[in-house]
């Protein structure tokens, strides 16, 4: 329908208002609250960008402004309304699109779609659509603001300004080592898109009275940007979809995009996502995944062994406590002991050129008989050994001990292996140059492929079952390539995901050939939903609020938790009790505990997402050891069905905990005593996983009409205790000892 020059589309629960000129989006108000006014409008915001690289292969932009002709019209179609804007001549050349919008009234999401005519024979990036601005205050005053975005753990940023997000450009938008949002991120720029580091294909934002939700329902992985800018007025909520345009011919998206209005925050965005995630085919769930070694079902404590040097930015030097690895042996026997559970002995920093450095690494520092004995001895004791890698990386140098792989690099044709910018040059890692330098390996290639299962197959000979090869390929994230001389389209595309798919087959093959079929691949960060059944296990490192990364919030553990083991040996938690904070927060989210060890056979106890100085020592080694036994003690016991195979639900209300406050140096701490969880099994039982991460005991009580009409309560303190739940005024009363981990299981 027309009203006052736009155009009106209606769906159950929202009104959306197009200029009925240029087609671009000014008006989205959810259907209970008029007065929500989520979009802020400029009449130069266009309905779509396209994005091309030029004879030259520069980029070039272009948008719905430059058509030459445009046609807009809405009519009845199957029941709804349908919106077609059509622009032809875009750009002064034989280039049309024709972008698509569709409502219902009885349904609650529109969909937009989109397709382009390319008769020019441009080499098309991606094509930015819908072009969404919405309003930092939709009610015109402060209203609890937050915005979601699927990357790191679950970005919530509350009451978002400009310098939270950064500025719109078309640097944001490019593929290359400069890209504006991987700077800002402080992450490779290589990793900043989905599948990759940006996990999932939605956004929302949302306020006390309503929320706008995005969403692809794409079930083929097709390479997007996904990002939150500031542009004027407001916050620019994009989605670029990216490569497999054809030079010349038509390309219909083969997926919608939704956009729709809810009512809460940002579990009910999440859940309605997580409803259409879990159901695609990347949505198996643990219990039902043939592909997962037992051994790593049954939870065994991760801890890190560092061979070389303490930091990656500091001297290099071997270990001298851990070489030859056997030295090891004796000191994981007591923290298995202590932790009563079998271990992953997870060897980093072994490379012969230095810490980190790929591919030319070969022998490991203290020699291949060494590390494959101590994965012996450790194999005879129900243990397992496993190693972060360096992804598809090639490192050139390493400034810490004067490596210089340039030689190496030539000798063996690297150039013709690594991921090109635009201009033809090697793609250089920007994070870590100060003391790393290296390029991106493409996985188009077949010399980067044949060098990383070469690589694998060495590992596992050595006896290796827990293989984090992706250790830097963020979220499982095929690098891009501009190179036109690959074996691949020389944009980023779906290429990119058959390359993934293709490399990790080889890995598992390679296991197979040798008779392991208890190998396991792992990725560092959340691994993105459409590589879900490539992987078995993702390294998730958490951070407690008030350190590490800010706003974050338990997203992934929300959406995919159920589909794949995560394990938080690595993580932040404040000093001097990082550890019993870090593990308790692992217990309570599904996590596997650990640690990294030192030379004295004791755990690292330092607020740091990997590596510290071993001294001054800091808090009590008992004290996280404990914390990493009784977390554990519950993974293999009452909580399995919750903290292995569960589903990640909305919190449970819990009365009675009080807020730990200390000073540490510079720095203020307030922590809850006790962590909590709420889960629903396979079964679709329900219960409350708690975690008291101090030495004095705690009571609480749970109240939630989830748990029914009656509950158990399974404590794992000094032993383990299972009684029936006794109702309190408050809720069903919880004694939590000290260093203890408890799950609330309702009974009907």
């Amino acid at each position: 329908m027309l009203e006052n020059s736009e155009i009106v589309l209606e769906t159950a629960d929202a009104r959306l208002g197009f200029d009925a000129g240029s087609g671009r989006l000014v008006r989205f108000e959810p259907a209970w609250d008029a007065g929500q006014q989520f979009i802020a409008s400029a009449a130069d915001h266009p309905v779509f960008v396209l994005q091309y690289l030029d004879e030259g292969r520069a980029y070039q932009t272009v948008d719905s402004f430059a058509a030459g002709t445009v046609g807009i019209e809405c009519e009845a179609a199957d029941g709804g309304q349908t919106l077609t804007m059509r622009f032809e001549g875009v750009g002064g050349m034989d280039l049309d699109v024709t972008a698509t919008v569709r409502a219902w009234s009885d349904q609650t999401m529109s969909r937009w779609s989109i397709a382009v005519r390319n008769g020019a024979g441009l080499e098309i990036v991606d094509v930015q659509y819908p072009f969404v601005v919405t309003s930092y205050r939709p009610g015109g005053k402060p209203n609890g603001e937050a915005l979601l975005l699927p990357r790191d753990i679950g970005l919530l940023i509350e009451e978002p300004k400009p310098e939270d997000l950064g500025p719109d450009s078309v640097e944001a938008w490019r593929f290359g080592p400069e890209n504006s949002v991987a700077v800002r991120h402080g992450h490779g720029a290589n990793s900043q898109h989905y599948p990759g580091a940006v996990f999932a294909q939605f956004m929302a934002y949302h306020n006390e009275s309503a929320g706008l939700y995005m969403a692809c329902e794409d079930t083929d992985g097709h390479i997007k940007m996904l990002h939150a800018l500031h542009l004027d007025p407001g916050i620019r909520m994009g989605m670029a979809h990216v490569g497999d345009w054809p030079r010349e011919g038509e390309r219909a998206m083969e997926y919608d995009v939704l956009m729709g209005a809810y009512r809460g925050d940002w579990y009910t965005a999440a859940g309605i996502y997580r409803d259409w995630s879990l159901k695609q085919k990347w949505g198996t769930p643990l219990h039902e995944r043939k592909d997962v070694p037992d051994w790593i079902l049954e939870s065994p404590v991760h801890i890190t062994i560092r061979t070389q040097g303490t930091l990656d930015t500091g001297p290099v030097f071997p270990v001298e406590e851990f070489l030859p690895y056997e030295k090891c042996v004796p000191m994981l026997e007591k923290i298995s002991q202590r932790v009563e559970s079998a271990l992953v002995a997870v060897i980093m920093s072994w490379e012969r050129g230095g810490p980190w450095v790929y591919p030319d690494c070969f022998p490991p520092i203290g020699g291949e008989e060494s590390v494959t004995a101590f994965a012996k001895m450790a194999r005879e004791r129900g243990w397992h050994v496993g190693s972060f890698c360096n992804g598809t990386r090639w490192v050139l140098g390493h400034f810490w001990n004067q490596y210089d792989g340039r030689e190496y690099y030539e000798k063996h044709d690297g150039a013709s292996s690594v991921c090109r910018t635009l201009e033809g040059e090697p793609w250089p890692e920007q994070w870590d140059v100060d003391w790393r330098p290296s390029y991106g390996g493409c996985m188009g290639t077949a010399l980067t492929c044949d060098i990383a299962t070469d690589f694998v197959k060495r590992l596992i000979g050595w006896g290796m079952e827990s293989v984090q090869f992706f250790d830097q390929n963020l979220g499982a994230a095929t690098f891009p390539c501009l190179a036109t001389d690959h074996d691949h389209p020389a944009v980023p595309g779906r290429w990119m995901n058959d390359a993934m798919a293709n490399l990790v087959k080889r890995f598992h093959g390679e296991a197979e050939a040798a008779g392991e079929d208890g190998v396991l691949q792992s990725v560092e960060f959340q691994c993105n939903e459409y590589c879900l059944p490539l992987f078995q296990q993702c390294d998730v490192r958490l951070s407690p609020k008030g350190t590490g990364y800010p706003n974050v919030v338990p997203l992934y553990h929300f959406l995919f938790h159920e589909c794949i083991i995560l394990h938080g040996m690595m993580g932040y938690g404040p000093e001097p009790y990082h550890l019993p904070i870090r593990n308790a927060l692992n217990g309570v989210l599904g996590e596997i505990p650990g640690g990294a060890m030192i030379g004295d056979g004791t755990l690292l106890n330092k607020n740091t997402v990997n590596w510290a100085p071993w001294e001054p020592r800091v808090g009590s080694d008992d004290d996280a050891l404990e914390m990493i036994r009784t977390v554990t003690a519950l993974r293999r016991g009452a909580g399995r069905p919750f903290m292995v195979y569960g589903r990640l639900q909305r919190p449970a209300e819990v009365n009675g905990i009080e807020t730990i406050c200390w000073d540490r140096e510079v720095n203020h701490y307030e922590m809850p005593a006790v962590f909590h969880a709420a889960w629903t099994s396979p079964d679709d039982a329900f219960g409350v996983v708690l975690a008291n991460w101090t030495t004095e005991a705690r009571a609480v009580a749970v109240a939630d009409e989830r748990l029914g009409g009656r509950a158990t309560c399974h404590v794992a303190g000094r032993e383990m205790v299972d009684q029936e739940a006794v109702e309190a005024a408050d809720g069903v009363a919880v004694a939590l000892p000290p260093l203890s981990c408890a799950v609330v299981v309702g009974r009907g």
